[in-house]
């Protein structure tokens, strides 16, 4: 009797872990696919002439980089921008849809703020 209950408390342990488990690798799936999304995004390069966008404002510092203050938010041309990431130093800048680099590769990215 004993052995029995035991044996069907660990069938419940191991149904819930594969169950667990199942809820997490879709999790992990999901972030994959948006990070492929991502990439994707970046290696759309346009066939343009570089020039570092000078904005008209900039809202909410939150940190620096080389010297330059980043800022949360960057109006360019008018339109609305965040920043996203850092260009290193040694990478080649290239025009990308959506996408405005401020020297010294502060790269700010559309939205609809």
């Amino acid at each position: 009797m004993d052995f029995a209950l035991i044996e069907l408390i660990l069938w419940a342990g191991l149904i819930f872990f594969f169950w667990a488990l199942k809820d997490n690798l879709g999790r992990v799936e999901s972030d994959i696919n948006e990070i492929a999304a991502h990439k994707h995004r970046r290696t759309a390069r346009l066939a343009l002439p570089f020039a570092y966008a000078r904005p008209e404002k900039m809202l909410d510092p939150i940190g620096s980089y080389k010297g330059q203050q980043i800022y949360r938010y960057a109006i360019i041309n008018g339109k609305n921008y965040q920043f996203d990431h850092i260009l290193p130093s040694g990478y080649p800048v290239d025009a990308v849809e959506g996408e405005c680099c401020i020297a010294p590769g502060l790269v700010y990215v559309a939205c609809g703020d």
